[in-house]
């Protein structure tokens, strides 16, 4: 930066933020800072998506003073509100949550509505377990140490699985192992006889890139004749094996369970997603839904419980030794058994619930037809607090921010929504349901969407985007500092990078993968041994986020970057971390047994040459960047844009038509993963995904490198559904 330049940047940054800054009384203390200075961050004249000039310099004021607004006070105050009592979706406790950022947000200034859809509420009325023979034994199915129990482990109730069916049981005990179909062959192997009725012991985790592999293992307890299944964390995966445990630690302790949804028949990945009751349709009120009895639906009893409660139960079973590999780490010789009798009892309540989605909008003044989107789920399994509490507090905070800039004259060019979506824990039923009513009008108009969900569990510092905002989310990670006082960015490796692909859990999955908007979740990750637990509540913040350091800084790196979105010239994309990433799959997928048999040369070569040409396409949008030059950067962009939805199909996937991003769907490749376990014309299967992907990648390709701009008329716009 030239010195003229520099002097003319600095004075103007101080004329801009001495003219922006609130009138006040003489003896009240200033909200913000009345200066700023180019700091340690990329790109000091320009920012990605941003033209070199005043603009930059206006934007960077503004920047600095949402940064003092995210508080411990402020995150505090809304977690008491959230997160004080259990709020399953649809509850009067969680209705009670929607009441209140409705409120919030419309004190912030947002225009606010209230978006109810009717879906299948599930929960548990009853539950019990008892050990009847050799030795009788009446389990305490809470949560914490039996004789120590605290009133939120009470108030919260027992574990639970959603998707249990309605059972009382009384037979003998096998385990399992995690209950897969080769863990079903290996029992079967060892002649062992499991009478009709029997009740088994699973361990979660085994899971399988496989699309069949649940509803293989639900066939293969139907096929055994299973009349109850107990499930529970194993403590090596889960517990002191891994680290400290809770309260201490972020890993589970032997009196912790979770939450879940629990095996049920049918191939996930090829249904409608949402609620089961209404597929593929909006549950919008007034609409005739199915019953429960007429989808397809667990017939057993399930129950999760604690690893107290299993080890138990598996310290008293005999017969033959369990093969290798199924000792899980309880430390203790494990057997079949069949010996052990138990009682196992569950009763579920199962109704149509009406939900909330909460949207907030502030009207943006010069692009208001483009959104800029913030959402976050704010119904819980219990408590809460960090899932999804944290989420819902950066959100609010960022709001607030917001309102202080808007009062001080701050204006976004696009429009900014906040979304707090309900029936999450349900099956992400809240951001799905508005996709089933708006998809087109959202896919139309949403250009970014930032989530907020389950923020706040501990280092690393990870930003799960769609890698077209890798660079993007960089440059703001070079600015916000971290909890040990240094930028977010500082602590990346080549081992642990700080940008990561998306992949599932969330509503992101909604705006990646159906409506195929650049996308994010953004936080402190760390092991999360509380999840979906009683512990997840206000008290256990404080193992969490002590001081709510993590919260504040989520929420300053999330509010910059909806700031950035809503006012850059375009979206800020880059294309070669798109084709990286696509690289880094490519080869990823070559080390798995699922494609030994796969020719990845025609792929790769599409890969590389794509690589190539985004690589060219994006230097010339940072060399536009730095030159200043908005037209050819909006040019730029929005052909980044339409090369970025080259891998977008309007038609959906191969296997599901709700889906329809090729280069991902939470895993890399999804329509060549699901053609690798075809059982029926695998190898023509294959050869279609495989061509698919390379039109995908080489029409992307094409879009990258056009040879000058006025051929960008002649390549549309993004495809619609």
């Amino acid at each position: 930066m030239t010195k003229l330049l520099a002097s003319a940047l600095c004075a103007t940054l101080l004329a801009v933020s001495v003219l922006a800054a609130p009138i006040r009384a003489a003896d009240e203390p200033p909200a913000f800072p009345t200066t700023s200075l180019p700091d340690a961050r990329s790109n000091v004249d320009a920012l990605v998506g941003w033209p070199a000039g005043l603009a930059v310099v206006r934007e960077r004021v503004w920047e600095d003073r949402f940064m003092t607004v995210p508080s411990a006070a402020a995150a505090s105050a809304i977690e008491e509100k959230l997160s004080s009592v259990p709020h399953r979706a649809g509850t009067p406790a969680d209705i009670a949550t929607a009441n209140f950022v409705r409120d919030r947000l419309t004190a912030d200034g947002f225009s606010v509505q209230m978006v109810p859809f009717d879906v299948l509420y599930t929960n548990p009325i009853a539950q019990s377990l008892d050990v009847v023979s050799p030795k009788k034994n009446t389990f305490d199915l809470l949560e914490g140490d039996p004789a120590h129990h605290t009133d939120a482990e009470r108030l919260a109730g027992p574990s639970f699985m959603e998707n249990s069916g309605d059972g009382d049981v009384t037979a003998p005990l096998f385990y399992l192992n995690h209950g897969t179909a080769d863990d079903w062959a290996a029992f079967d192997d060892l002649g062992i006889a499991m009478p009709p009725g029997a009740i088994v012991i699973e361990r979660l985790g085994g899971g399988s890139r496989d699309p069949r592999a649940g509803s293989n293992a639900y066939e293969a307890l139907k096929k055994h004749h299973v009349a109850g299944l107990i499930v529970y964390q194993d403590p090596a995966e889960d517990g002191v094996y891994g680290g400290v445990a809770w309260p201490d630690g972020n890993w589970k302790n032997h009196f912790m369970a979770e939450r879940i949804g629990g095996p049920k028949p049918g191939i996930g990945a090829i249904a409608p997603p949402g609620d089961p009751t209404l597929p593929g349709e909006a549950p919008i009120p007034g609409k005739p839904h199915l019953t429960w009895a007429q989808t397809d639906h667990a017939d057993i009893p399930e129950m999760n419980v604690t690893q107290a409660v299993a080890r138990t139960l598996l310290a008293d079973l005999t017969g033959t030794i369990v093969p290798e590999g199924w000792h899980d780490g309880f430390e203790m010789l494990e057997r079949i058994g069949g010996n052990e009798t138990v009682h196992l009892a569950v009763k579920m309540d199962r109704h149509l619930t009406r939900i909330y989605n909460v949207i907030g909008t502030m009207r943006g003044e010069t692009k208001p037809n483009d959104i800029v989107m913030m959402g976050s789920h704010r119904d819980a399994m219990a408590f809460g607090a960090i899932d999804p509490g944290s989420g819902t507090t950066v959100m609010m905070q960022v709001a607030d921010g917001f309102k202080a800039l808007h009062d001080a004259g701050w204006r976004p060019a696009r429009t900014i929504q906040v979304a707090s979506w309900d029936g999450h824990e349900l099956g992400l039923w809240g951001s799905l349901s508005l996709a089933y009513q708006r998809g087109a009008d959202l896919r139309a108009h949403v250009v970014q969407y930032v989530n907020t969900d389950q923020l706040t569990t501990g280092t690393p510092y990870r930003a799960s985007m769609s890698p077209e905002l890798w660079g993007f989310g960089r440059e703001i990670a070079s600015l916000v500092k971290g909890i040990d006082g240094k930028t977010l960015l500082s602590a990346e490796t080549a081992k642990k990078p700080v940008m990561v692909p998306p992949g599932g859990g969330s509503d992101h999955m909604t705006f990646i993968y159906w409506l195929g908007v650049p996308s994010s979740s953004t936080g402190y990750y760390g092991h999360f041994g509380a999840h979906h637990s009683a512990e997840d509540n206000i008290a256990g913040l404080a193992t969490y986020d002590p001081g709510f350091k993590q919260a504040i800084a989520t929420a300053q790196y999330t509010g910059v970057q909806l700031m950035r979105a809503a006012g850059a010239v375009a979206m800020p994309l880059r294309l070669s971390d798109v084709a990286m990433q696509l690289l880094k799959d490519l080869g990823d997928a070559k080390k798995s047994p699922q494609y030994v048999d796969i020719d990845f040369a025609p792929l790769k070569s599409a890969m590389v040459a794509y690589r190539d040409a985004a690589r060219t396409f994006d230097a010339s949008l940072f060399a536009t960047e730095r030159a200043g030059n908005a037209t050819a950067l909006a040019t730029l962009e929005r052909r980044a844009m339409i090369a970025r939805d080259a891998f977008w199909m309007p038609n959906g996937l191969s296997y599901n038509r709700f889906w329809h991003t090729i280069d991902r769907y939470v895993a890399p490749f999804p329509e060549l993963s699901f053609a690798s376990y075809e059982t029926t014309d695998r190898d023509a299967k294959i050869a279609t995904a495989l061509e698919r992907l390379r039109a995908a990648i080489a029409k992307a390709r094409e879009l990258a490198k056009l040879p000058d701009d006025a051929h960008v008329a002649t390549i549309g716009t993004k495809p619609t559904f």
